[in-house]
């Protein structure tokens, strides 16, 4: 998982507290139903914005292809998001979120200290 922030040299312990404490609540109790049906909303309508090359098509067309998706994953692909339930959701960031977050910080923030 990767993830990135902008903010003023003397902001960045703040926005590092808020990350990691959603990270936390998202480690310990996972994602509210909302949470959940915004994110499946997200991911079924912005897949054809990333289509909007030959380049791009292809691309997603070939990694289709590698990661042995099937001829009809791009038919078949919201219907797996939705198969997505609550517990699942709770239970993959549980597993991928339980061991904490790795943060790469550059630039001069102020307040931040390293662990």
């Amino acid at each position: 998982m990767i993830g990135g922030t902008a903010t003023r040299a003397d902001r960045t312990a703040e926005a590092l507290t808020v990350i990691e404490s959603e990270i936390k609540r998202m480690a310990d109790t996972g994602p509210t139903e909302e949470e959940l049906a915004k994110a499946k909303s997200y991911l079924k309508g912005a897949y054809a914005l990333n289509l909007d090359t030959s380049n791009k098509i292809a691309g997603a067309l070939l990694q289709i292809q590698l990661d042995g998706l099937g001829i009809d994953y791009i038919d078949r692909r919201g219907a797996l998001i939705d198969a997505v339930t609550l517990e699942d959701a709770k239970r993959v960031a549980q597993r991928l979120l339980k061991s904490g977050m790795l943060v790469t910080v550059v630039g001069r923030p102020q307040g931040v200290t390293s662990n």
